[in-house]
Parts: C-alpha cells; sequence; structure tokens
C-alpha cells in the first residue's frame, strides 16, 4: 500500500473540489468559503440536487449523493444548503416509510433510481433513511424506514435489492435498534464480499464506521484488506463509472482507510 502515490494521484488530477476534499482528508481543514460556494452552487431550490442523468430534476440519490461529498469537505450540518438537503429528504418520504425518485425522471433514470421498482425503493429508502438518521433531527423518520425495509429482509439477511441496499439498511437498523437485522445482513455480505469493488468497499466501510462497527470487527478488518488489495500500481483505485472518476474513487479509498485508521 503506497499512501504517498495516492495522495500524489489526486494532487496531479484532482478538480478544486476534490483537492478540498484531499486537504480535509489529510490535514482537518475545511473547505473555504469559494469551495462551498461552488460546491452548492448546482443545488436547486427546494434543496435537492440533479442527477448525471436528467438536468434540473430533483433527485433523492443525487441529494445522498452530495450529502456524502459534503462530509468529505467537513461542510457541517448547520449550513443552509444541508439543512435544505434534509428538509427535501424527509419531505418526500411516503406514509409506509419509503422513498422513491417522482414518474416525472421515470423514462430517464438508471436501475437503482426507476420509479415503480421494488429494489430501487429499497435502495432509496436505504440511502434515504441512513442520512436522515445520522442527521439526528429526523428519527421517527428514520425509524419508518427501518421498518419498511425490514418488512422486505428474508430468513437469510438479503433483501431484493441491489448490494449498496444491504449496508445502507444496517446503518439504520443499528441507529434504530433493530440489531437482529443489522446482524443477518452482515452475515450476508461477508459470504459476497470477494466480489467488492473498491467503489463498493469504501462508501460501504465509511457507512459501518459512522454507526460505530469496530474498526476491529473481523468483517471490516477482510473488507480493508480486499480494499488494500485493489489498489493500481500507480497508487489509484480504479472506479466502476470510469477513468474520470478515478480521483473520486481514490479519495474515497483514503477517507476510509482513515476512518479504519490505516492512516
Amino acid at each position: 500500500m503506497s499512501y504517498t502515490q495516492a495522495i500524489q494521484f489526486v494532487q496531479n488530477n484532482g478538480n478544486p473540489i476534490e483537492q478540498a476534499r484531499l486537504s480535509y482528508l489529510l490535514f482537518d481543514q475545511p473547505a473555504s468559503p469559494s469551495i462551498i460556494a461552488e460546491f452548492c452552487s448546482l443545488q436547486n431550490q427546494d434543496g435537492s440536487w440533479s442527477p448525471f442523468w436528467a438536468e434540473k430534476y430533483s433527485s433523492l440519490d443525487a441529494t445522498c449523493f452530495h450529502l456524502a461529498q459534503a462530509y468529505q469537505l467537513g461542510v457541517g450540518k448547520s449550513e443552509a444548503a444541508i439543512a435544505k438537503a434534509f428538509t427535501f429528504i424527509a419531505h418526500h418520504q411516503k406514509s409506509n416509510g419509503s422513498w422513491e425518485e417522482e414518474q416525472s425522471g421515470g423514462e430517464m433514470a438508471p436501475p437503482w433510481a426507476k420509479p415503480g421498482e421494488l429494489s430501487a425503493k429499497l435502495y432509496l429508502t436505504a440511502n434515504c433513511g441512513y442520512w436522515l438518521a445520522i442527521s439526528r433531527s429526523y428519527q421517527e423518520n428514520a425509524r419508518k424506514a427501518a421498518l419498511f425495509l425490514a418488512n422486505n429482509l428474508n430468513h437469510s439477511g438479503q433483501l431484493p435489492s441491489f448490494l449498496q441496499t444491504h449496508w445502507l439498511a444496517i446503518g439504520i437498523w443499528r441507529y434504530t435498534g433493530l440489531a437482529q437485522q443489522a446482524e443477518q445482513t452482515t452475515r450476508y455480505l461477508a459470504t459476497r464480499l470477494r466480489d467488492f469493488s473498491a467503489n463498493n468497499l469504501t462508501w460501504m466501510i465509511s457507512v459501518l464506521w459512522s454507526v460505530q462497527v469496530p474498526v476491529n470487527h473481523p468483517f471490516i478488518i477482510e473488507a480493508v484488506a480486499r480494499l488494500l488489495s485493489l489498489q493500481q500500481s500507480n497508487g489509484q483505485w480504479q472506479s466502476d463509472d470510469g477513468p474520470e472518476y478515478d480521483v473520486h474513487t481514490t479519495l474515497e479509498a483514503l477517507f476510509a482507510l482513515k476512518l479504519c485508521e490505516r492512516i
């Protein structure tokens, strides 16, 4: 493992926001006001962000993604843009505790955001519910989301949804006290770990760390070992989304490794 090469890869190839994320990672230095303004400049009036697949569409998934980026810039929950994002998410929760993208974006939506599909509904519920849970201001919303997910869990700890749904669901269940469901699904994920990409591993590690899964837990130790094995010879980690996202994935890997006390 070469931290120096990974850092140099980001320094040589990252955009200003990515450089600011690196500074926060290395020195706990929050982004400057100008960087925060640039980050927030694409936020919609309703508090959402638009996804790559639909310009000017208010997306739940894209908003969750930007909340994750805000955390890595040192942007606090009291920042007006972040508070608006939480409000947007909470406002769109359905009475049964779930979330789903609006039909207006349905034709363009990728599988994980497709309206009318249970797999997408479970993923968005896990993602939105997780962020409201860790905000600590929407606990009733998180509880309803946790129960909706639990009602769709089978005896082997698997949800009829994407891999990402599972670790996000673990996050909500640990926050809301559904320890049995969290443990079942952790055991299921352990059977899939060899299939995980760097994108999967970094996201999962950061979620589990945020809900106080110990860094010396055997599952986390194995996940970190898998992540380290995926580093490329030039220091980077490859993104599932193409070379243009390799800096992002490398940053995610560095953050995950720092959380696990490996940096």
